[in-house]
């Protein structure tokens, strides 16, 4: 499974290259989108077979200086060259042990974010904390007999793509997010299905996959716009946090735009929700 996502990878990068910007001849002889493979290996100043191996998925050992060379040749991220790291890695990860259950502590943070919808994800993408806000704004609930997944909902509720008025640029980003965590948890038998099920019932999902665009957990931050039937138009952005110690564990957080009355709308109505209880 590493090998064929390398493989897909490379080659997904390679071709995205302009070779006019290399100083290459880009004319219609060519036979192939974007770079050759002997462009890049000449770029990373490395063999050609090296490289021609590893973008076949071949089972080769490559050194970090290598990486790093080849990373440089496409132009990687900062994002994308950590995932090439990943994938031409064969250290067999530790799978982490399921969260179900929230820090006393981390409770009471989220119970006092009044303005600020948010949720914590375990490493399958399944909600085992929320705070009342986040209920307000998706109706999202911790159940511990039957765990939601968000990211799943993202893609298979077509209700989804009413509700976020920017759906394709959210959906392209948790694609990537799905993409980037995947590569470190490839032995997890129920992520490996809900990427299988995605691939077979989301044409959305597939085009955004075969994208092969990586994003990171760690502060990621995506514009969101929410048409919501009761609320209105709310803005804001997505944070993504991972707690210190707990990297099977994912805090998404909805911050308002403070140009907007975001904050305010939301903050009213959980002030209304709490007089009517």
């Amino acid at each position: 499974m590493r090998r064929t996502e390398l493989k897909l990878f490379l080659r997904a990068c390679r071709e995205r290259l302009t070779p006019g910007d290399f100083g290459f001849p880009a004319d219609n002889r060519r036979r192939t989108a974007g770079l050759r493979r002997d462009e890049v290996a000449s770029l990373a100043n490395i063999g050609l077979t090296t490289y021609v191996f590893l973008e076949q998925g071949r089972d080769i050992n490559v050194s970090a200086p290598v990486l790093e060379s080849i990373a440089s040749a496409l132009r990687l991220s900062e994002e994308e060259r950590d995932y090439l790291f990943l994938l031409a890695s064969d250290d067999p990860k530790a799978l982490p042990a399921p969260e179900y259950a929230l820090p006393v502590a981390l409770e009471v943070m989220l119970a006092d974010m009044k303005t600020c919808p948010a949720f914590v994800l375990n490493h399958h993408f399944e909600i085992i904390g929320v705070n009342p806000a986040a209920t307000l704004v998706w109706g999202c609930r911790h159940n511990p007999e039957a765990l939601e997944n968000p990211l799943l909902q993202m893609f298979i509720d077509p209700e989804r793509k009413v509700f976020y008025k920017n759906w394709e640029e959210i959906a392209r980003h948790e694609a990537g997010y799905i993409r980037g965590h995947f590569a470190k948890h490839m032995r997890d038998a129920k992520l490996a299905g809900m990427i299988d099920e995605l691939l077979a019932v989301s044409a959305d999902f597939s085009k955004f996959w075969a994208q092969n665009k990586i994003f990171q957990a760690s502060g990621l931050e995506t514009s969101v716009e929410i048409n919501h039937p009761t609320l209105g138009l709310l803005r804001g952005h997505y944070v993504l946090l991972s707690p210190f110690g707990k990297t099977n564990t994912t805090i998404c957080i909805l911050a308002p735009d403070p140009d907007t009355d975001t904050g305010e709308k939301i903050f009213e109505a959980l002030r209304a929700s709490n007089a009517n209880m």
